[in-house]
C-alpha cells in the first residue's frame, strides 16, 4: 500500500463480510461489524437489494464471487485453526496485515488474558482507530495496535515494542496480505517468526498461485481482480507453487499442518449452495506450526 494511504482493499474485505452476511445463506463467515467498517457510500449499496441485483446482474463485476469466496473461506479457515489452539492453551493472537479485522470486538467472550495484537501499517491503523471512536466503539482491554511497514522492519521488532510474550507460543493470522508483498519481505517475516516465537506456535495465512497454473477462465478472473486492486494502488507482487512452497517454508523450521487447495475449500465451506458463491482456482490457504 501507499505510505500514508489507508488500505483500500481492506475496506473491500470488509465490504465483501457484509455483503454475505446481509444478502446470502448459507453463511459462511459472520461478522456483523463487517458494515460499519465500510465507507458509506458502500453502505448504501450494501443495504440496497435493487442496487446489489445490479451490481450482480452485470458480467463487469462477475469477478467478485470468487474474491468474496476467498475473503470468507480464508476467515473461517483461520478462526477455527485458531479455536483449536486456543482449546490447546494458546492465549496469545498476532494478525499481521489486520486491516479491517472485527475478531477482538467478536470475540469478548474470551477472557481478558487472552491477547489480540494487530500488527498494520501505521496508516490503516490510525484510520481504523478513527473509524472505531466515530462508531463509539470501545477497543476491549485486551487489545493492541502494533504499526509495522512489512517491507522496511520485522515482526520480531514490532512485538519487541509491545507486551507480547516471547516465553508462551503465539497464533499469527496473515490474510490477504502476501500476495501485495514481496517475495522477499513474505521469506523476511517468516523467518522473524521462526526467530522470536515460542516452539509450538502456529501460522495461517493465504497465497496466490501463478497464472500460468491457471486455466483460460480463472486466468480472466484473475486479471480483473488485478486491475482492481492495482486502480487501488495495491498491485499484486507475489504468487507461489503450490506444490514447492511448503517445503520452503518447512525449511525455516516450520511442520505443515494444513494445506488447503480450492478444490478441498469448495467441499468443507461451499458445498451445496443454490449461488455463484465459489472459490477460485488461484487462492490457496496454508496453516504451520513451528517446531524445536
Amino acid at each position: 500500500m501507499r505510505d500514508k494511504h489507508r488500505s483500500r482493499t481492506a475496506e473491500v474485505a470488509a465490504g465483501a463480510r457484509a455483503w454475505h452476511l446481509l444478502h446470502e445463506t448459507p453463511i459462511v463467515f459472520r461478522d456483523p461489524f463487517a458494515i460499519q467498517f465500510t465507507p458509506r457510500t458502500w453502505q448504501v449499496i450494501l443495504k440496497s437489494p435493487v442496487l446489489n441485483w445490479l451490481m450482480l446482474a452485470s458480467k463487469t463485476f462477475d469477478w467478485v464471487y470468487p474474491l468474496r469466496a476467498e475473503i470468507l473461506g480464508r476467515a473461517r479457515f483461520t478462526e477455527e485453526q485458531l479455536e483449536k489452539a486456543i482449546k490447546a492453551g494458546i492465549d496469545q493472537y498476532v494478525l499481521l496485515g489486520t486491516g479491517l479485522d472485527s475478531f477482538a470486538l467478536r470475540r469478548k467472550d474470551l477472557p481478558s488474558s487472552f491477547k489480540v495484537y494487530e500488527l498494520d501499517h501505521p496508516a490503516s491503523q490510525t484510520a481504523k482507530r478513527s473509524r472505531l471512536a466515530k462508531l463509539n466503539i470501545d477497543m476491549p482491554k485486551n487489545l493492541e495496535f502494533v504499526p509495522i511497514d512489512f517491507e522496511k522492519e520485522s515482526v520480531a521488532d514490532a512485538l519487541a515494542r509491545s507486551s507480547y510474550s516471547k516465553e508462551r507460543p503465539c497464533f499469527f493470522s496473515w490474510l490477504g496480505v502476501t500476495m501485495y508483498l514481496t517475495r522477499e519481505a513474505i521469506f523476511s517475516t517468516l523467518r522473524s517468526i521462526a526467530a522470536y516465537a515460542k516452539p509450538n506456535s502456529e501460522i495461517v495465512f493465504d497465497y496466490m498461485i501463478p497464472k500460468e497454473f491457471l486455466d483460460p477462465f480463472d486466468m480472466q478472473m484473475m486479471m480483473k481482480i488485478e486491475r482492481f486492486v492495482a486502480r487501488r494502488g495495491e498491485p499484486l507482487v507475489s504468487s507461489f507453487d503450490p506444490h514447492t512452497l511448503p517445503h520452503e517454508v518447512c525449511d525455516l523450521r516450520f511442520e505443515l499442518v494444513e494445506h488447503l487447495p480450492p478444490t478441498e475449500q469448495q467441499k468443507r465451506y461451499f458445498a451445496d449452495r443454490s449461488d455463484d458463491l465459489r472459490p477460485a482456482s488461484f487462492y490457496y490457504f496454508i496453516h504451520f506450526r513451528l517446531v524445536e
